[in-house]
């Protein structure tokens, strides 16, 4: 086929199509209707000679010639973007980052400034949000995400920027209403939990202690507003050195025991780090040695 007779319409909603593997969501993304997308690809399909998808119950999936066509599509239109944002790029560049809000509130925002001083052309929007970033709709450009167990997502690049390690931490307050000897003396002080109260079983597991038949205390569902009420001594927060080693610097919470357990990992995503803008790329670099000294090893 030749280029200039390429059915660049078509293509277009083919790859929106295949890269989700639906019609309808296809026909959001590009602001048609459904009729209109599967129009285009029957004929893109009809003037190839090959299917591209299997019409299965209720949706579409691709067919080993979609697979290969999408892959091709995709690179193309991703290699486009990049360019044209690369030759549209404004003396000050502007960043979006959408990021888990613990990391957001805990580490990367008061870090920021130092990102500043080493990059003043380049603007970052932080956008802390639990919900994963639609690279392909939005501004987003990276990602920062936690996982107890993940390592990749589909359709995205991830590099780690950082395991964790959960200990308890307390203000000093509460820590001397009690006499705090060993760590089963934490079973007499109430205990804040983050999302799940398993980790307070498992901590104390660790350190050889019989756990509570039955956990109680006040749930959080993210670290920042957590290490908030264990500052102002209600409660042992379980959670990494990595949000609460400024509370303790300040003097502001204590860490007894040096016993932790495995809390997961952060994450730093991208569609493609190979496309990213110049200051794109310095952002990602500025984070991954920035966090380079929370890991137990340096390494990308």
């Amino acid at each position: 086929m030749r280029r200039g007779r390429l059915p660049l319409t078509a293509l277009r909603a083919f790859e929106a199509a295949g890269r989700v593997e639906s019609i309808s969501l296809a026909a959001e993304e590009l602001c048609v209707s459904q009729a209109a997308v599967s129009r285009q690809v029957r004929d893109l399909e009809a003037q190839m000679g090959v299917p591209l998808f299997e019409r299965v119950h209720r949706g579409v999936r691709l067919t080993q010639a979609g697979r290969s066509l999408l892959k091709a599509l995709t690179d193309a239109f991703d290699n486009i973007e990049g360019t044209i944002a690369e030759i549209c790029r404004p003396m000050f560049e502007t960043i979006a980052v959408s990021c888990d809000p613990s990391f957001a509130t805990c580490w990367l925002a008061p870090r920021l400034s130092a990102f500043r001083q080493i990059s003043p052309d380049t603007d970052i929007v932080l956008n802390a949000d639990l919900r994963l970033a639609d690279f392909g709709n939005d501004d987003t450009v990276l990602a920062i995400r936690y996982s107890k167990e993940r390592t990749n997502w589909p359709r995205v690049e991830a590099r780690k920027l950082c395991d964790t390690h959960l200990s308890a931490f307390l203000s000093p307050s509460l820590a001397s209403s009690t006499d705090i000897r060993t760590p089963a003396d934490l079973l007499s002080l109430p205990r804040l939990h983050e999302d799940s109260r398993d980790d307070w079983s498992n901590w104390f597991a660790a350190a050889g202690v019989a756990p509570p038949s039955k956990e109680r205390g006040m749930m959080f569902n993210e670290s920042g507003v957590m290490l908030q009420a264990a500052i102002a001594g209600q409660g042992i927060a379980l959670t990494d050195e990595l949000f609460a080693g400024a509370a303790v610097r300040r003097g502001e919470l204590v860490c007894p025991f040096d016993i932790t357990i495995p809390g997961g990992a952060y994450w730093l995503v991208s569609r493609s780090f190979g496309r990213l803008s110049l200051g794109a790329r310095g952002f990602a670099d500025w984070l991954m040695d920035a966090t380079c000294g929370w890991r137990p090893a340096c390494h990308v």
